[in-house]
């Protein structure tokens, strides 16, 4: 009886007590009751409310490439600190990272070896077309990021990436309401059915990507997916003939938490998709279980190009398997306000000759201001369209490209319904 005595109310959280005049649970804040079932089933909800997710991935240690004499050979960029491998066909002019043209050769102590690599399968004028293409018809960019000469020096880099695969199972637990409305000559009815809510399932996600490396942005990575890793190969220093390659500088371990979450928006959001025909739904808590996760080392083929714009250093990127561009470009602030004013001068003209032409004599004179605040918000809105226009960076936080085919399976739902609230609101009946 104590367990039942301590229960708190589901609609305010006040504490429940028992009336033996009506054999129920009763608030004493809110007024609400609530028979021994409905007790029951919020008792249970609460206690799969407090139950957590167990979130965990093996981890292999990497083997080490070293040539003849123990090292191997790459460069260093002394202004963003990347360090770069390569073989000796390789000769490295300009950081791709950061764009600094005074990068150093030196002999690195080996690196780790991959997993497998995804080869290249765009060559360098191919890439070069797209980032040409990408940047046709932008307004807004800088002049020097229009300059032929710049694409020229795009460079095919390896970029290190931890994939990880994993079977997910457990459950998602939402609060959700049912509303009829009524009315009668008095008043106007609202009532809500509160049910708790339970979806269970389980699915396999395979090679989801997660950067490892701290010098490129990890968006623009996200945005050039999805990669076909079927097509990987093992590892073969044949691959990296004439490209660069990244040395990982984070982690397995440390890339764990952008996996989990990118499981865990991918499991929710499936949850949540079989939940149907409630008026409102919130989520209240969740168990996510993972097992047979593995993390495996892997190399992806990019195409990238960078430069500084004001002080900043802007990355854009084509994946190197797909062609697929994307990038984050500078916008210079002079052009910016030029195709604002631009905007904002045809439209207040063409607004402006409406008015005069069709306008009586006494709307003229408000018809050109309104046509001038509308000509105004004209011309920021085609401001904004091409201010977003340049960036087309997207950061991923699910993985739904990396479920495995058929692998979503979902179990029996469970609606317990917990209670009923009717709010009336009396009319006005003198108005």
């Amino acid at each position: 009886m104590s367990e039942v005595t301590n229960f708190k109310c589901p609609g305010c959280g006040a504490e429940l007590n028992f009336s033996g005049k009506t054999g129920e649970m009763t608030c004493e804040y809110c007024g609400a009751s609530f028979d021994m079932e409905m007790v029951k089933a919020a008792e249970e909800a609460e206690k799969e409310n407090g139950s957590g997710s167990s979130l965990s991935w093996e981890h292999v240690t990497q083997g080490m490439l070293t040539d003849e004499s123990g090292k191997i050979r790459g460069y260093v960029c002394p202004s963003c600190n990347a360090e770069m491998v390569a073989t000796e066909l390789t000769a490295a002019t300009e950081c791709p990272y950061c764009g600094n043209q005074a990068i150093v050769e030196q002999a690195f102590e080996g690196v780790y070896k991959p997993d497998l690599v995804v080869p290249f399968a765009v060559d360098k004028e191919t890439a070069k077309s797209k980032l040409k293409e990408f940047i046709k018809g932008k307004k807004l960019l800088p002049a020097n990021f229009a300059n032929g000469n710049r694409i020229d020096n795009i460079t095919g880099l390896y970029v290190p990436f931890w994939l990880f695969s994993c079977h997910a199972d457990g459950f998602v637990n939402f609060d959700a309401y049912k509303e009829k409305k009524w009315s009668d000559a008095k008043a106007d009815y609202v009532k809500k059915d509160y049910y708790n809510l339970k979806r269970s399932g389980e699915m396999d996600f395979v090679r989801i990507p997660v950067d490892a490396a701290t010098q490129i942005d990890d968006a623009t990575m996200e945005s050039l997916e999805p990669y076909d890793t079927t097509k990987a190969v093992a590892y073969d220093a044949a691959y990296f003939a004439g490209y660069l390659a990244d040395k990982y500088d984070v982690t397995s371990k440390d890339s764990e938490p952008r996996a989990n979450t990118r499981v865990q928006n991918t499991f929710r959001d499936k949850m949540r998709e079989a939940v149907k025909d409630y008026d409102g739904v919130t989520q209240k808590a969740e168990s996510i279980n993972l097992s047979n996760g593995k993390s495996e080392y892997a190399m992806l083929p990019v195409w990238m190009m960078s430069g500084s714009f004001e002080g900043k250093t802007y990355q854009f990127a084509v994946n190197g398997q797909s062609g697929k561009m994307v990038g984050a470009l500078p916008v210079d602030k002079g052009k910016y306000w030029l195709q604002v004013a631009l905007g904002t001068l045809v439209s207040f003209a063409i607004l402006a000759g409406l008015v005069i032409a069709f306008g009586s004599h006494d709307i003229t004179s408000k018809g050109i201001a309104a046509s001038l605040i509308v000509g105004v918000i004209i011309g920021f809105i085609r401001g904004a369209i091409l201010k977003g226009s340049m960036n087309t960076v997207t950061k991923k936080d699910k993985a739904v490209h990396y479920i495995v085919e058929s692998s979503l399976k979902m179990k029996t739902p469970i609606d317990r319904f917990l209670y009923s609230k009717t709010e009336r609101k009396e009319k006005n009946n003198n108005a």
